[in-house]
């Protein structure tokens, strides 16, 4: 039986007199969303140096697969475990790659999977069309009121919850580390270039990759594998095989499939920081179970 408690439903849904708070900290968060991207308007008129780039590159991975790794293979579905510690740095560095708070995140993405392609997914261009899909759903009211059911395994976690709430603060707290080390260069270089990047890219799962690609599995949604946007999302990309196997930490299953995301975990596993990786059985891996026309690797 679902929990349909106050705290299940969410911060918002669940509180009434909260909502107002809700809706002023829902256009901050689409005010950051836009600030970061009007900021590479100023690209042409910076003094650049080596260094914004090198803390760029560092954004771009740590923080990036922070969100491949923890928001989505760890957080949503389980597909290793980990520490306490281990898992807050891993919630952590998703909201400096600010892609929202764990809850909201993972809530949201097991909400897709549960509606997949179909009228209650926040997210699908079969239904609303891929700028939707993209980026629009982002800005849907209806984002606020998100039911936080489906992330009872989370809520437990106190730590967790007040990063969700307070999802923004790292952020921002990151962002003026890099003006007082590097000035305005430092910020729009070393942490707006890469958060664009990566959210661009993180959007492109939700768009491309239920339109563009090769189908190795007739799943229920229409899922697709693309190589060019897995090589954006450190293996994100391998998208029907995602779908298929919705619980593997390995979503490149073919040898030529490159998934940093998957190797990285790889090594975490070797050192003992994660443990229980989950991937699928050999015959899927070997493509025995091919069960969709194959195409095209991407398009």
């Amino acid at each position: 039986m679902e929990d349909h408690s106050a705290d299940a439903l969410g911060p918002c849904a669940a509180r009434p007199r909260s909502q107002g708070w809700c809706a002023i900290r829902n256009a901050l968060s689409n005010l950051t969303f836009l600030v970061t991207l009007l900021a590479l308007l100023t690209i042409p008129f910076l003094e650049l140096s080596v260094w914004p780039f090198l803390v760029a590159f560092g954004v771009a991975y740590g923080f990036g697969l922070s969100v491949t790794i923890g928001y989505h293979r760890y957080f949503a579905h389980r597909s290793f475990g980990t520490s306490r510690a281990f898992q807050f740095l891993l919630a952590l560095g998703g909201c400096l790659a600010i892609q929202k708070g764990p809850l909201w995140w993972v809530a949201t993405h097991r909400l897709h999977h549960r509606h997949s392609d179909r009228p209650d997914d926040p997210h699908s261009p079969v239904q609303g069309g891929f700028w939707h899909a993209h980026v629009g759903w982002m800005f849907a009211s209806d984002t606020l009121f998100v039911d936080y059911a489906v992330v009872k395994d989370l809520r437990k976690y106190p730590e967790l919850v007040w990063l969700d709430r307070l999802w923004l603060v790292p952020g921002m707290l990151f962002a003026g580390l890099c003006y007082l080390t590097m000035g305005w260069a430092g910020v729009v270089i070393g942490y707006c270039m890469p958060l664009v990047i990566m959210l661009q890219a993180t959007y492109a799962v939700n768009s491309v990759c239920h339109l563009f690609g090769s189908r190795r599995f007739e799943t229920p949604e229409q899922s697709r594998n693309n190589l060019w946007v897995a090589l954006l999302t450190h293996g994100e990309g391998w998208h029907n095989n995602h779908h298929h196997a919705p619980y593997s930490a390995r979503h490149g299953f073919a040898w030529y499939e490159f998934d940093l995301s998957y190797q990285v975990i790889r090594v975490l596993a070797l050192v003992g920081v994660v443990w229980n990786v989950k991937v699928p059985p050999k015959h899927v891996m070997s493509g025995e179970e091919r069960t969709a026309v194959e195409a095209p690797v991407a398009v």
